[in-house]
């Protein structure tokens, strides 16, 4: 099924301008989101042999304005580029108009190209190592649609014969941010965390729990000619997604990421005891639940003893709390979907 079979999507006309915003690389973003991200992507090439100065090809699905390009040339504080440019052959997906001509301006390199297109529909030319996807892309579509556009990446994968992996990045169904609306699959879902002067847009979305998503991947391999090798799954960002930021479906929500970046940027606006996490004890799975318990504990803990006054850490100690607590986001889930996004690599080749 095709994007021009469906309803029209909203368009993110202006949305260009919160993705390229310096202020949307946050402490938060830096410091634990993208170094999840990069050992994702690290395993999955990890998975397949392609670690070495050997090529890289790359069909980056929902590429927006190139973050997987970012994530995979660029050098993080401790580390080098998972791929030089040199060893890269990048696609980059999307079906909206502006994404597309904003990521061909903001990426120029011979390694990278951007083409307009639905990954439901014929995919780009190339036999691919991954099938990348970061930003929740696939959570645009509804859990039918996720089977039909994994059907055809595990099709392509098994036309193509080399072995793959797919990282599937959804969100995640019982992050704190939404705790009232844990009972619902797919809801309207308002991008209100926009920075840079672009119009918040809202539309349905679709929240994954692992069980959900693996039923999907199973879905997919039916009739596709391809078969599962290996299959893992991690949650990011358990009590720091955006929306921990802004309350917008959980207005009792403590603002935790906005609180952890002040400890960086400006500790002297923060009381510790405001970070401290209370879980949930119904509304989901006993799994879930269970783990929720486990990873408050941990997290409470590492705010004991601290004092209950804004003002009383000095930058040092604001600095030494936000690292360790960052830290602790950045072991990620266990792929149940508590957090933000829940992020799926399926490593699947010609049955």
């Amino acid at each position: 099924m095709s994007r021009s079979e469906q309803a029209p999507a909203p368009s993110y006309r202006g949305a260009s301008a919160h993705y390229l915003s310096p202020s949307r690389r946050d402490p938060v973003k830096i410091l634990s989101e993208e170094p999840v991200t990069r050992r994702v992507i690290a395993a999955a090439l990890a998975a397949l042999g392609r670690t070495g100065d050997g090529p890289v090809s790359v069909l980056d699905v929902g590429s927006g304005t190139a973050d997987g390009y970012a994530l995979l040339t660029r050098s993080a504080p401790d580390a080098p580029p998972l791929v030089a440019p040199e060893r890269l052959t990048y696609v980059g997906l999307d079906v909206d108009p502006e994404m597309v001509r904003t990521a061909r301006a903001t990426v120029v390199s011979p390694s990278a190209s951007f083409v307009l297109g639905d990954v439901r529909d014929r995919l780009p030319d190339g036999v691919f190592d991954l099938y990348l996807s970061c930003g929740v892309p696939y959570s645009h579509l509804t859990r039918d649609e996720l089977v039909v556009a994994l059907r055809s990446v595990l099709t392509a994968v098994a036309a193509r014969g080399r072995r793959a992996a797919v990282i599937v990045d959804v969100l995640g169904r019982y992050s704190v941010e939404w705790r009232p609306r844990w009972d619902r699959e797919r809801w309207d879902y308002a991008m209100s965390f926009f920075a840079g002067g672009g119009d918040a847009i809202s539309e349905p979305m679709t929240f994954y729990s692992r069980p959900a998503l693996d039923a999907v991947v199973d879905a997919a391999r039916e009739g596709s000619g391809a078969r599962i090798v290996a299959r893992t799954a991690v949650d990011r960002s358990v009590l720091v997604g955006r929306h921990t930021a802004t309350g917008t479906f959980h207005p009792q929500v403590p603002r935790f990421r906005t609180l952890v970046n002040d400890l960086l940027r400006d500790p002297g606006r923060v009381r510790p005891a405001d970070l401290r996490f209370t879980p949930a004890t119904d509304g989901a799975p006993a799994d879930v639940l269970a783990w929720l318990g486990r990873f408050a504990t941990r997290w409470n803990r590492l705010l004991a003893g601290r004092p209950d006054r804004a003002g009383a850490l000095d930058d040092a100690a604001a600095a030494r709390l936000a690292h360790t607590l960052l830290d602790l986001e950045r072991e990620a889930g266990p792929g149940l979907g508590v957090g933000h996004s829940l992020t799926m690599t399926v490593v699947a080749e010609r049955a």
